[in-house]
This record gives structure tokens, C-alpha cells and sequence, in this order.
């Protein structure tokens, strides 16, 4: 899994986490909004249900009164003004009128056919009567069933008192409790339970929603103990007691415990001396919440599913967009093929394990000049083509291809078997070599490969690249061909490394110093002198240029050092000629890394200048590889060094790049042969034709021909038959110092 992916992941998890939250958060606000309205309600209804209750044990109480008041009169129950009274009133099944003794006075008409006892000496009324005997207000007892009615019924009695304040009887009544419940359960959903209770000793006297069958185990006996325990506990919680409840006249709601499941309100009547509450169980509760919490679930489920829909398909378009990235990052755009970065990543197999592989470092021989001559165009056309080329030939063996750099390549195969490597790369060489068609035009290009090996030459991948292209740089000497890394190469690439370091201190440590090879004419008179260059560093001896120009060049040092050598060759030159009063050409070599700085121009003409001489003439030596650069950008070059009188000369012609045209384009004063053509213009008859064209072409051009490596008096000769006008070499002079140049000059 890619870090992006974990963190879409992630994010994914916290949004889920986050959305389970919110649902968890809702779910509660929502249950606290149910439980808030659920008490609300309770407390309004148990109010409602004591107001009720009371209103009617009031009405009971003027009914008592009025019966009492006649009974008083008539010494007996108006029956008539009774039966009115109960045809009115369903819920009393009768009055009876008591002695002080308990002992039945009279009865309404609806208790003819009953049988009551006596009051004081039943243990069910006795309590109760006796209570009743000391009470001014009605007072309540606790229900029990009236067996010759077969009812349960609540008893309700008030004293008669006569005007001296004697109890004369006691007239009582009976609540049917059936129909009593039954009428608030007709007003009940069944969930919310109603229940008045008797102070004194806790007995129900109506609790509604309760069977028939349950009123035995319910009005029989009076709350239990672990009950009014329990309730004493949970007003504590709220600092309130029972007595402070009777007193204050307030409702009081307990929550749910784990003791109990239930939602409880209850409330005190002083007048009647009863408590009453409303309870309702926890579950209906859960039931109101449960359809908004399915609601909120289904939401968060919806919205889970949207989320996992949308990240996963964001994880994918980023997953796309990584591998792109990914591709366009490890992929060189043009070719498809690997780039350098994939040389540092564990994508590559070779990092993962530790098989031994061959690195071959390819690059393509000339293949600047198609781009110059061509357009990039074309050259982009052959790299796609060498690329598909490479791609195939890794078809035989295992390994991968990558591209380096513009016309570099490196090609990594699982084989250390030298047999293996070179018929790989015997038929890579044939592979690229074969012809190239591209816009109808037929091209055909060599490689050059160096090859290092892992573990042979080395297991770090930055020091394989860098052994491999040394060995490329040898074999791009023969071009074609392919070279393994060896301890000679090694040694040789230490050796440049030493150089290297050495060399970029040399000029401050006044090491570089300058002889001077005289040129002369067919008259035997000095025309001029090339400067050149030479090493002798303490600690490595005497380093010849061959060695250290190269080194100069590739590493960036030549600029610098090429400025150093101008300098100093005028500032001699100069000094020479005034002290002789003598003028003759100074040549000067120039790198093409040199000639193609922005400021060389520039600094020709103001090292030129600081060294103005009349007797000073500069002929700035270029090599044929020059012109391997963009000869457009050249030419305005050339064009201000002729404003400015100085002599531009071709060295080593005829082993480069030039072309007629080129020679034709260019403003060459002087052709240089190389001395490698003349070495065997003696005896070898094709080099002494090739010799004798270039002077007859340089001369059919307008250009002085030079040649360098004069060693006798018979190449001599044949020189100037051929025609040249100028000559170099051993024959005439090494060459000198500053001091022995002034001793030549004096014997001249």
C-alpha cells in the first residue's frame, strides 16, 4: 500500500469515525430531547392525576357531608337523596351509616342484600374505623374486596359529630377500584402507570393498568420496604427527603438506576395524606428513540457508503495519477524507456537482490551531427528507434534498458559471463548499426560501450555508471566497439582523478608554463611561433597535454585555464617582440569547450588588448571537432576575429568532421596538416597524395597551408614541391623556452 493510498485510507477512517461520532452525539441529543419531553409530560400528567384524584376525593367528601348532615336530621340514610346520589355516581357502590360501635345503622338501597360486618371488630376496617372515630376530614382505607359483592372496593368514612362534638356514627362508602382503574385506563396508552398510595403505611389505593388477577398481590399488602429504600436513596441523590417532600408540595422526578427501569414522578396531598406518582418504563423511551436512530443510522450508513465510494474512487484517480506521475518520473517521455532516476530507486531489481549484473554504457558515435545538420526531429525519430531497439534485444536476456541522457543509454543484463556479455554486445552494436529510416532518409550510426560488472568492479550503482563510461570513452576512441572496465582502466581513472585534483591548483601554484615551437617559411625565416602548453606538478612529475587537456576539457577546468595560457603566451610573445623589434604570428590553441563560452570573444579581445603590441599578431588555432557545434552560432564569431585581425587557423586537418563546405563557409586563413600525414609522406604514396590535395585545395581556397611534423630534409622537400608555405617540427626547432626562442631568434 503507497503512503497516498494510507492516507486516503486514513482520511477515510476518520471520516467514518468522525460520521460514527456525530451519530453517537445525535443519538444522545436525541434521547435527551425524548427523556426531557417524557419527563415534561410526566410531571404535567402526575399533576393532572392528583388534581383529578384529588377533585374527586373532594366531591366524595361534599357527598359524605351532605349524607352525614341528613343522616343527622333523620337519625338515619335518606335513601332517596342516596340512590339519586349513586345513579350519578358509578364509581360508589353504596353508604352505610355506622354506630360509634361499628355495628351497621343503615345502608342504601344498593347494600339491601348485603351482609356488613362490624366495622370495629373485622380486622380488615378495624384499623381503618377506628382512624376514621378520630379524624375531622374523610379519611381512606386501604382497598380489600367486599365478598358478598365480590369487589374490590376503596373504603372512604367520615365521623358524624353531633353539636356538642360527640361522634355519633360514622358514614362510609365504597369506591368500586375496578371501574375506578378502568376509567384511566381508557386514558392511558397502557405505557404510563398511575398509582396513589396511603402515607401512613404505604398501601396502594388505585394503581392503574393492573389485571383482575393482580389485585390480590397488589392492594393486599402495602409497599415494600427495599421499594420506599430504594426511593429514600434516589431523592438523597438530589438532597431531598421524604418529609421535605410532604412539606414542599413539588413533584420530584426519579431517573432509571440499576436498580430499577423506570421513569418516576411523584407528589405529595397534604389534605388526603396520599402520595401520588407516575411511572413509566425506560423501553418506551428506547421505543420513541428507536425510530430517529434508524433514521440516523440509515443516514450514516448512506453516508458511509457514499464516503467509501467516493475515497475509493478518489484512491484510484490517485492511484492513476501516482502511476503517472510514477511513469512520467522513472520514464523518459520520448523513448517510453527507463530514466536515471529508476538507477536509485528499489523498483529496480538489482537494488532488491544480490545477483551479479553487467552495466552497459552506450552511446551513440556522432550522433550530435544529425541533430545539427537534420533537426532534432530526425534525431528524436533515431533515439525512439534505437530505444525499441535495445527493448528487443533484452528479449534474449534478462535485463533493462534505460535511458541516461540524450544520446547515452545504459542497459543492466543478469549476467556477469563474459562470453554472454560480449555476444550480447556484438549483436547490440550490429543492432543499432543497422540503417535508420526516418522521413524517407536513410541514416546509419556506430555505439561505443563500456561496460563495468557487479561485484567484480563494484556493488555501488553511481560507481558502476562511472567506471562503465570511462570504458566508453575508450572505446569511443575506435568507435563501434565495446570495452570492460579493467584495473588498468581503473588505475588510468584514478590516475585523471589525481590529475584532476591537481590541476585545478596548478595555475596559482605557477605550474603551467609555456615553451614555443618556431614555424618557418620557404625562406628559412621565423613567421611565427605556437604556444604551447606544459605541466610539471610536484608530487606527479611531468604530465604531458595529451593527458591533461582531456581531463581540462571534461571537467570544466579548460575555460580557465585556456584564458591563463592566452594570457601568458602574449604577455611573453609581446615582451619578446618589443625587446627584438621583431614581429611574427603567434598561435594560440583554442578548445572547442573554450571557443564556445559565451564571453570567450570577449575575453580574446581584452586580453588582446592589454597586451596591444604592433609588433603582435594572433592566429587563434580551432580543431576540425569545433564544428560539431551549431555552425550558425559560430560564424558571427569568426566574422568579428577578422574585423579584429586575427588569423584563424584549421589544426590537425583532414582527421575531423570538416566538409568542402565548411571551408568554404568558414574564414579559415591557414590549413594545418596533421603530422600524421606526414610522418609517411616519404614512403607512402597515397599519404603523399592526400597531402599534395590538401595544399592544392587550401591554395585554391586563398588559405597559407602549414605543415606540422617536419622531421627531415626529404619531407622537406616534398613539401615544397607540393607547395606548402609554412612548416613545424623537429627538423627546424623543438620546442623552446622563452629564453632559447630569444637565442633562436638572435641567430637567425
Amino acid at each position: 500500500m503507497t503512503l497516498s493510498h494510507k492516507k486516503t485510507s486514513l482520511f477515510f477512517y476518520i471520516i467514518a469515525l468522525g460520521g460514527f461520532l456525530i451519530l453517537l452525539i445525535s443519538g444522545y441529543l436525541k434521547f435527551t430531547e425524548l427523556e426531557y419531553k417524557l419527563q415534561a409530560e410526566q410531571r404535567y400528567v402526575t399533576k393532572l392525576f392528583e388534581s383529578h384524584v384529588s377533585s374527586a376525593l373532594f366531591q366524595f367528601e361534599s357527598m359524605l357531608d351532605l349524607i352525614s348532615y341528613e343522616s343527622t336530621l333523620q337519625h338515619n340514610l335518606n335513601v332517596e337523596v342516596i340512590d339519586n346520589i349513586l345513579s350519578r355516581t358509578p364509581l360508589l357502590i353504596g353508604f352505610a351509616l355506622f354506630n360509634p360501635d361499628g355495628e351497621v345503622r343503615s345502608i342504601s338501597s344498593s347494600l339491601q342484600n348485603v351482609r356488613l360486618p362490624n366495622l370495629l371488630t373485622d380486622e380488615k376496617t378495624k384499623k381503618w374505623f377506628k382512624h376514621a372515630l378520630t379524624q375531622d376530614q374523610m379519611t381512606i382505607g386501604n382497598p380489600y374486596i367486599l365478598q358478598p359483592l365480590n369487589k374490590w372496593v376503596v373504603p372512604i368514612r367520615k365521623r358524624v359529630v353531633d353539636k356538642q362534638g360527640n361522634v355519633v356514627a360514622v358514614i362510609t362508602s365504597g369506591l368500586d377500584l375496578q371501574t375506578l382503574s378502568q376509567q384511566w385506563n381508557d386514558g392511558s396508552d397502557g405505557r404510563r402507570v398511575f398509582q396513589a398510595t396511603l402515607d401512613n403505611d404505604y398501601y396502594r389505593i388505585l394503581r392503574t393498568n393492573v389485571a383482575l388477577n393482580k389485585y390480590e398481590s397488589t392492594y393486599s399488602s402495602p409497599i415494600s420496604s427495599d421499594v420506599i429504600r430504594l426511593i429514600e436513596e434516589q431523592l438523597a441523590e438530589q438532597k431531598i427527603s421524604l418529609q421535605s417532600l410532604r412539606d414542599s408540595g413539588q413533584s420530584v422526578q426519579l431517573k432509571p438506576s440499576s436498580q430499577q427501569s423506570e421513569y418516576f414522578t411523584i407528589l405529595y396531598n397534604p389534605k388526603h395524606q396520599i402520595w401520588i406518582n407516575a411511572s413509566e418504563s425506560s423501553f418506551s423511551l428506547q421505543k420513541k428513540l428507536i425510530p430517529p436512530l434508524l433514521a440516523y443510522s440509515t443516514f450514516y450508513l448512506l453516508f458511509l457508503v457514499a464516503s467509501f465510494f467516493i475515497f475509493r474512487w478518489v484512491a484510484r484517480l490517485e492511484k492513476s495519477k501516482l502511476a503517472e506521475l510514477t511513469y512520467r518520473a522513472e520514464r523518459d517521455l520520448l523513448t517510453g524507456l527507463y530514466n536515471r532516476t529508476i538507477l536509485k530507486s528499489k523498483k529496480l531489481k538489482f537494488h532488491r537482490s544480490n545477483i551479479p549484473f553487467s552495466l552497459l554504457y552506450i552511446d551513440l558515435d556522432n550522433f550530435k551531427t544529425i541533430n545539427d545538420s537534420y533537426g532534432y526531429s530526425y534525431g528524436d525519430g533515431i533515439l525512439i528507434e534505437v530505444s525499441k531497439r535495445l527493448t528487443s534485444s533484452l528479449e534474449r536476456v534478462e535485463g533493462t534498458a534505460i535511458r541516461l541522457s540524450a544520446d547515452e543509454f545504459i542497459v543492466l543484463i543478469a549476467s556477469i559471463d563474459k562470453d554472454i556479455v560480449e555476444e550480447f554486445c556484438r549483436e547490440l552494436l550490429s543492432c543499432i548499426n543497422t540503417p535508420y529510416i526516418v522521413n524517407n532518409n536513410d541514416f546509419k550510426i556506430s555505439a561505443s560501450i563500456g561496460i563495468a560488472q557487479s561485484p567484480n568492479n563494484a556493488t555501488e550503482i553511481e560507481t558502476l555508471i562511472s567506471y562503465a563510461n570511462n570504458s566508453m570513452l575508450i572505446a569511443k576512441k575506435s568507435k563501434n566497439n565495446f570495452i570492460f572496465f579493467s584495473e588498468q582502466i581503473h588505475r588510468q581513472l584514478i590516475k585523471n582523478i589525481e590529475i584532476e585534483q591537481a590541476l585545478k591548483s596548478a595555475v596559482d601554484k605557477n605550474e603551467i608554463s609555456l615553451v614555443y615551437q618556431p614555424q618557418m617559411n620557404n625562406k628559412g625565416e621565423l613567421c611565427g611561433v605556437e604556444a604551447l602548453v606544459r605541466w610539471n606538478n610536484e608530487g606527479l612529475g611531468f604530465i604531458p597535454p595529451d593527458q591533461f587537456i582531456p581531463i581540462a576539457e571534461e571537467t570544466g577546468i579548460m575555460p580557465a585555464l585556456g584564458a591563463y595560457i592566452m594570457n601568458q603566451a602574449m604577455l611573453e610573445i609581446s615582451a619578446l617582440q618589443y625587446k627584438k623589434r621583431k614581429s611574427f604570428q603567434l598561435s594560440i590553441n583554442v578548445s572547442a569547450r573554450q571557443f564556445v563560452q559565451l564571453n570567450f570573444f570577449e575575453s580574446l579581445i581584452n586580453c588582446l588588448a592589454l597586451h596591444k603590441s604592433p609588433y603582435m599578431k594572433i592566429t587563434i588555432e580551432i580543431t576540425e571537432s569545433l564544428f560539431i557545434e551549431n555552425i550558425e552560432r559560430l560564424l558571427p564569431i569568426f566574422k568579428k576575429m577578422k574585423e579584429e585581425n586575427i588569423s584563424l587557423s584549421l589544426d590537425d586537418f583532414g582527421t575531423g568532421y570538416s566538409s568542402l563546405s565548411m571551408l568554404r563557409n568558414v574564414p579559415i586563413d591557414e590549413l594545418k596538416i596533421d603530422k600524421s600525414f606526414v610522418d609517411d609522406i616519404a614512403h607512402d604514396k597515397n599519404d603523399r597524395a592526400m597531402v599534395a590535395s590538401i595544399i592544392t585545395m587550401g591554395k585554391n581556397l586563398g588559405m597559407s597551408v602549414l605543415a606540422e611534423g617536419v622531421e627531415n630534409k626529404q619531407q622537406l622537400a616534398i613539401l615544397q614541391t607540393a607547395g606548402c608555405d609554412i612548416y613545424q617540427g623537429y627538423y627546424f626547432s623543438k620546442p623552446l623556452n622563452l629564453i632559447d626562442l630569444e637565442s633562436l631568434i638572435d641567430t637567425l
